[in-house]
């Protein structure tokens, strides 16, 4: 279940601990934001690409060019482009900075897919489909496919990367999940990933065929405050704008508060955030004091995350909170890893 060997942990211990950025922040926050996690610890970056906020390849490429870390791309819908032009743009990333892309696939959210008419009508054989491509032509070979997403002749990319970088699928289901197992390198999953979801999430994706070094990357909300309440309290409305708007799915099932959720989604807005239990809170997200939080890094860790990818609050500034995590967090992660 998992990483078995360590690989694609940190030489410190598990987990990695990542930074989100690229829908939370303005473009131009992109970099500064970036060069701060680099400054204060981070092991990794993940750019996201939430329509209609920031491109994630173009902000790969920023923040590739401003530090030395790895950089994960998480995720590209598979309809948003057409597996050739993709690969082009991941291989033109993984040829200036070799070794440090890794590259994220998945469905998409069907709501902005819908906005532009490209939601795909069997979004599981899309991605599967997608990353199959990605491996043909990143490896250099020919493609050719009919796909029920796509359509390729005779493609072949003029410059494949000398060192392929890994492939993730953004998914969530236990179907999905089983595919991530046996097509990717790695997982992605969403934010709401509580230490009950990680660990059917690992056990599905095991079961899909996932080997030793298949990455399992969980994405989190985040808020740290001396106070737990006030650092609950910053969290709890972009909390519920994840958690209302589909309350019955894989995480919410797995924490056993799927019907709890709908039935809170049925009241107005305001009514259904301010009726969230603190629980839930506390459970589905990093959130509290430092020392909260780092125990919930841990306890994401041993349910099974490599990678622990932090997303800032969009509504306070990014650097500033950069700055407040790799002073007051990431020393405390790393003394748990060291006690443990």
């Amino acid at each position: 279940m998992g990483i078995a060997d360590g690989s694609a942990r940190t030489a410190q211990g598990s987990p990695r601990i990542a930074l989100v950025l690229g829908s939370s922040q303005r473009p131009a926050e992109i970099v500064a934001a970036a060069k701060a996690a680099e400054r204060g610890g981070f092991d990794e970056l993940w750019v996201g690409e939430d329509y209609f906020y920031t491109g994630a390849i173009a902000s790969a490429g920023a923040v590739l060019a401003a530090t030395e870390l790895p950089v994960g791309i998480g995720i590209v819908p598979t309809t948003s482009r057409h597996p050739a032009l993709l690969a082009m743009e991941l291989a033109t990333l993984a040829g200036l900075y070799p070794g440090r892309l890794k590259a994220g696939v998945g469905a998409g959210v069907p709501d902005w897919l819908d906005q532009m008419a490209i939601r795909s009508r069997k979004p599981l054989s899309s991605v599967r489909d997608v990353i199959a491509g990605l491996r043909t032509l990143l490896a250099g070979e020919t493609l050719t496919v009919e796909a029920s997403s796509y359509q390729a002749r005779e493609v072949r990319l003029a410059h494949p990367p000398a060192v392929v970088p890994p492939i993730l699928a953004g998914v969530g289901g236990p179907k999905a999940l089983a595919m991530s197992g046996g097509s990717a390198d790695g997982t992605v999953l969403s934010v709401l990933a509580g230490t009950e979801y990680v660990k059917w999430a690992a056990d599905a994706v095991a079961g899909g065929g996932a080997g030793s070094v298949h990455d399992l990357v969980a994405y989190v909300l985040c808020s740290v405050d001396a106070d737990a309440a006030v650092a609950r309290e910053r969290l709890r409305e972009l909390f519920g704008l994840y958690l209302l708007a589909g309350p019955r799915n894989p995480m919410t099932e797995a924490h056993g508060i799927a019907d709890a959720a709908e039935a809170l989604a049925a009241l107005d807005f305001d009514d259904a955030v301010r009726a969230i239990p603190d629980a839930w809170i506390d459970e589905l997200a990093v959130v509290g004091t430092p020392d909260d939080c780092a125990r919930r890094i841990a306890l994401l860790a041993e349910a099974g995350a490599h990678c622990v990818a932090l997303c800032p609050l969009p509504d306070r500034d990014a650097e500033a909170q950069v700055d407040l995590l790799a002073r007051e967090l990431l020393p405390r992660v790393r003394a748990v890893r060291s006690a443990r």
